[in-house]
């Protein structure tokens, strides 16, 4: 178990969390839980900046289209998809088995303009110059006025839209090599990791993502490293954190602003192993134990789904 005690700091309004012994700090301020920006519309930016994109007709061609705001998902997260139908009231589901996966698409005009001012003013990355694509067409097709509001540069830690950004492009695992005797002298060594990855640059608008992962970085007290995908040659930027403190980070954060995706239940299972190496139990037999049964049911070797987690989505709609 994970023993929390909070300790007030009057001084820079900051809290210290206690792990038995150790002090892991949690680097946001202190803030009463009903002015946390707790609501649909923060999560709902992060997903899609995550895995999302827009698509805007050619004005010279000869038919008429209406934008489509889209967002793709594995096949296995389907639920989650329909949940988010549901809340928003617009769209439908369009299915990629070849591909085992499915995107939420919204065309209509009315639907569209349900997503702009859900997510106008609460986006990070350079999609946001899509959205306001999709505000000129709306602006000029439509008569409206809608005004394009700029970044979101607040804190990660006071909304959830990481929490959106990680259900698209995180993944949490758990590592343990086990003990080789008399080859390369390698030692046993068990450790949890979140990975964040993203293009390092917008395929539409040329821009960097490097400002939003080096505050996120900053965030979860980790390092910053790319890496070039060979067979396309697109690069990336990639956030691995694993350290005690980033573990201690993440957890607190996620706690506060849970995921909705099925890597929700990867991390309620990843945080049974964080909770092992903080208390300093996870080299124990027992510990070893359930770090092998915990790592053997995660990702792609997970096959029993449950989705009782997409009701409190449907209740953080009511926040907005």
């Amino acid at each position: 178990m994970l023993h929390l005690h909070i300790i007030p700091n009057k001084k820079n309004s900051y809290l210290i969390f206690k792990i038995n012994m150790t002090n892991y700090y949690k680097i946001w301020p202190k803030v009463e839980k009903d002015k946390y920006n707790i609501n649909f519309d923060y999560y709902f930016s992060g997903l899609f900046e995550g895995d999302g994109h827009i698509w805007i007709p050619n004005e010279n061609l000869k038919n008429k289209y209406n934008p489509r705001f889209c967002i793709t998902f594995t096949l296995n997260n389907e639920p989650l998809a329909k949940k988010l139908i549901t809340i928003i009231g617009y769209g439908f589901i369009r299915y990629k088995p070849k591909d085992n996966a499915c995107v939420l698409v919204i065309s209509t005009v009315k639907g569209l303009k349900n997503i702009i001012e859900r997510i106008n003013g609460k986006l990070r990355t350079p999609k946001i110059n899509q959205v306001y694509n999709l505000i000129d067409w709306i602006n000029k097709n439509h008569s409206s006025n809608i005004i394009k509001l700029p970044l979101k540069k607040c804190h990660f830690s006071t909304d959830n839209w990481l929490a959106g950004f990680i259900d698209a492009d995180g993944s949490f695992s758990i590592r343990y090599t086990k003990l080789v005797k008399e080859i390369n002298n390698k030692k046993r060594h068990i450790s949890c990791r979140l990975r964040i990855e993203q293009r390092m640059y917008d395929p539409i608008s040329g821009d960097s993502y490097f400002d939003l992962f080096k505050k996120m970085t900053d965030f979860l007290c980790c390092n910053l490293k790319t890496r070039k995908q060979l067979s396309t040659g697109n690069e990336y930027y990639t956030i691995t954190a694993s350290s005690r403190k980033s573990l201690s980070i993440i957890l607190n954060y996620c706690e506060d602003f849970p995921l909705y995706s099925s890597k929700y239940l990867d991390y309620q299972d990843w945080k049974k192993a964080c909770n092992l190496i903080l208390n300093n139990l996870h080299y124990t037999d027992q510990g070893i134990l359930e770090i092998e049964s915990l790592k053997g049911n995660m990702n792609l070797k997970r096959i029993k789904f449950h989705w009782d987690h997409l009701n409190k989505l449907e209740l953080s709609n009511i926040f907005n």
